[in-house]
Formats: structure tokens, C-alpha cells, sequence
């Protein structure tokens, strides 16, 4: 959205006003917004006294532990006469289950590098303001360049612990003059987007000693790149997961997880890059094995970012599970051939367990199996459905297809 604001009479934020010290602004603390309140987008009605446009454009959305998103913010003194110099403030609630390495946000310098903004983290809520002064004569404008990124730790070094629905960003214009009057303002709540994760193609009921064959996918729908991505499909111990890579099937590594009895098993390249739009589609073979026990099992897809050197520990933003029936029986049917990945419209009852981050124990949904050219598929939950996570005593409960921004999993010591 594009918004343009006009502030006219002088706005104070608070009794302490805007205070600036050594090139550095912050704003009164009885002027923040409480942390995480949706709010529409607004500024006031428009003034006349002040001389001053703010002008912000974006961004639509940001993605959960994405590379940052780029927007600007125009800045524009419609005086005729008088020149103006101005500081910028930038205020941005996440809400407090947003840790303080979940957000960061960068300017562009006048010689095109792109610096970190230095802000102050309380219960959710950054607050910083660009260490330049903007002078501008008469009529003239400034086009600012800035990021916001939810990085949610460091590279190889993902926090499990938190998340976010939305960003409310605040950008305040002040008077650098050593009067600190706000002269103009924009608030915009921005949504916080994770990836999709589907398993398509995965039969109801397999057997025992045969291979059934599916699709594991992986969709960027957001505005921020993905790096240090990695995917893993987690099964029983007891069952053998193989790949089809340059025209052959090749047998995964299992990789102990902290649930008892399962295992992890990384689809790709280790540390991968998604970008913006794009997906990523991976043949998958699961054979559950002569002895393996008889009844429900679980297949899981997780994707991760950021893991670093203990399994499965980084930032989650997507997730996906399917539940079959294993029988010692005959197979009636081969598995179905997708053409396409369709994303996921809900979540299934299961979730993934990492051997150093404690995971959601989630409710298990009966299957509910879906026909498709005398072909039962595995139950995923249906349209509408929703997956309930225990998450030390407390249930959290979203719906849709990934976990995107709304998983909150508390990291174990």
C-alpha cells in the first residue's frame, strides 16, 4: 500500500517528547504502541502548518526468518520558502513472543551500502531511528531505502523461540532543529508469511516391503529469499526413504530425532536457497520394513532455517504430515501420479521432533481417505482443518497449510 501522510499542527509522542542523543532518536516510552495490536494503517488527518509529506510504499509482507524486504519512505518538505532538517524514527511491534534477534531493519547509505539501523528491544517492540540528519530546501524530497527482516537469529544458528503474525512498522518525521516535533507520520501493520510444505500422492494404506511413492514440496509464496533452507521428512525407524536423483532412487541416511522411534531424512541439498515464487518439488520413495509394526504411522515434512550443527535445531516455517495405515496385506492399488504440487489448505495432525529442540505433540486426526481413481489417499486434515501443538502445557492451534510464522517452540537448554 501506498499511503501518503500530512502533518500539519505539531504532534508531541508523549510527555518526554522525541529525544535525541548523540545522533541517535528514541521515542518516549508512553509514546509506543502496545507491542503486536493490529491496527489499519493510518495517519491522522491532513495539516497545513508543518510543511511535511511522509510518503512510505511497502512492503506488503516480510517472511518469517526470510532475507529482509526492501520499501522506501519518501520524505518531502513542500515549503517555499524555508529549508528544513528532519531525523526519521522508526518504531516496529512484533508483540512479545518475537525474541529480541527476531527483527532487524537497514538503510541504504549515500555510497549504496546497506547498514543496520541500531534499535532498542522491549517485549516485542524495536525502536531506532537513522543516524543521519535529512536537510531539505524548499520543495525538495528524499527518497529513503530501507529493509525490514525477521531474521530470527544468526546464520546456522535458528531461533525456535518465537514468531510473529504481524509487524506494526510506525515512522515518525522530527524536527531536528532542537524542537523534536513530530511533523509527519505513517503506521502500517505488515503480515509475517511463512513457506508452504505439501506431501502429495501419499497413499492411505501401504504395506509392508513395498515402496509407495509420493511428492515432498516446498513453495515460497513470500517477498523474502530463503537461504540456509533445509527440508526433512521424518518417519518411523522402521521405515527406509530413498530420493530420485539423475534418474535413480537413492537411499536417505536416517538421522536420530528426540522422539523416540523416529528419524529425520534431509530430501535435499543441505543449506539450499528458495527463491522468491519459486518451488521446490522432490520425488520421495518410503518402504516401511519386513517386521515394521502393523497400524497408523506418521510421515512429516519439515523446513527449517538456519540449522547449525545439531540436528534439526533452527528456525521452523513450514510443515506438513500425513497419516497412513500399515498392513501386512497385498497392495490394491499403485500410488497416484500428480501432475502438479497443490499448496496445502490445511494442517495435518502431526509434527516433527528435533533432537535439540523439544517439538509439538500434536493431536492425531482419523484418516479420512480421499478417492482418486479407485486410489485412497492419506488423510491431511481436509479443507479447513487445523493442528493443535502442545507447546510446554499450552495449546496453540492454527490453521492452514504450514506453520509459517504462528509456531512457537521453546528452545530446550
Amino acid at each position: 500500500m501506498f499511503r501518503t501522510v500530512r502533518a500539519g499542527r505539531p504532534l508531541t509522542l508523549g510527555a518526554a517528547g522525541l529525544l535525541l542523543s548523540l545522533g541517535a532518536v528514541a521515542v518516549a516510552p508512553a509514546a509506543m504502541a502496545e507491542p503486536g495490536a493490529p491496527t489499519t494503517p493510518s495517519a491522522g488527518p491532513s495539516q497545513t502548518c508543518c510543511d511535511t509529506t511522509l510518503s512510505v510504499d511497502g512492503p506488503a509482507a516480510v517472511g518469517l526468518a526470510g532475507q529482509p524486504v526492501e520499501f522506501t519512505e519518501k520524505i518531502t518538505n513542500t515549503s517555499a520558502t524555508e529549508t528544513q532538517k528532519l531525523f526519521l524514527n522508526l518504531v516496529a511491534d512484533a508483540g512479545a513472543g518475537l525474541p529480541k534477534n527476531g527483527l532487524a531493519m537497514y538503510y541504504r547509505t549515500d555510497a549504496g551500502a546497506w547498514e543496520q539501523v541500531a534499535m532498542e528491544y522491549s517485549g516485542g517492540s524495536f525502536q531506532g531511528a537513522l543516524p543521519i540528519t535529512i536537510t531539505l530546501g524548499p520543495g525538495e524530497n528524499r527518497v529513503l531505502h530501507l529493509r525490514l527482516g525477521l531474521p530470527m537469529g544468526e546464520p546456522h544458528n535458528g531461533d525456535s523461540n518465537g514468531g510473529a503474525r504481524t509487524v506494526q512498522l510506525t515512522s515518525s518525521v522530527g524536527a531536528a532543529d532542537g524542537s523534536w516535533v513530530l511533523q509527519a507520520r505513517d503506521v502500517r501493520t505488515i503480515p509475517v508469511q511463512g513457506l508452504s510444505a505439501a506431501l502429495t500422492g501419499v497413499l492411505a494404506t501401504v504395506v509392508r516391503g513395498v515402496p509407495v511413492e509420493f511428492r515432498a514440496t516446498v513453495t515460497n509464496p513470500t517477498p523474502s529469499e530463503y537461504v540456509n533452507l533445509n527440508s526433512v521428512l521424518f518417519t518411523d525407524k522402521d521405515a527406509t526413504v530413498q530420493v530420485r536423483r539423475d534418474g535413480a532412487w537413492v537411499t536417505l541416511p536416517p538421522v536420530a530425532a528426540d522422539d523416540p522411534g523416529r528419524v529425520g531424512h534431509y530430501l535435499g541439498k543441505r543449506d539450499h536457497t528458495l527463491p522468491v515464487g519459486s518451488t521446490n518439488s522432490v520425488p520421495v520413495r518410503v518402504t516401511w520394513k519386513d517386521g515394521a509394526p502393523l497400524g497408523k504411522s506418521v510421515l512429516t515434512q519439515s523446513v527449517i532455517v538456519n540449522e547449525g550443527s545439531v540436528p534439526f535445531r533452527g528456525t521452523y516455517v513450514g510443515a506438513m504430515s500425513v497419516q497412513v495405515t500399515v498392513t501386512g496385506g497385498q497392495s490394491a492399488s499403485p500410488s497416484p501420479t500428480r501432475t502438479t504440487d497443490p499448496t496445502p489448505t490445511s494442517t495435518p495432525s502431526a509434527s516433527a521432533s528435533a533432537s535439540a529442540t523439544p517439538t509439538a505433540t500434536p493431536t492425531t486426526a482419523p484418516a479420512t481417505p480421499t478417492p482418486t481413481t479407485g486410489t485412497e489417499l492419506a488423510s491431511t486434515g481436509g479443507d479447513g482443518g487445523t493442528l493443535a501443538l502442545s507447546v510446554g502445557g499450552a495449546a496453540l492451534v492454527f490453521a492452514g497449510g504450514s506453520l509459517a510464522a504462528y509456531v512457537r517452540l521453546r528452545r530446550r537448554a
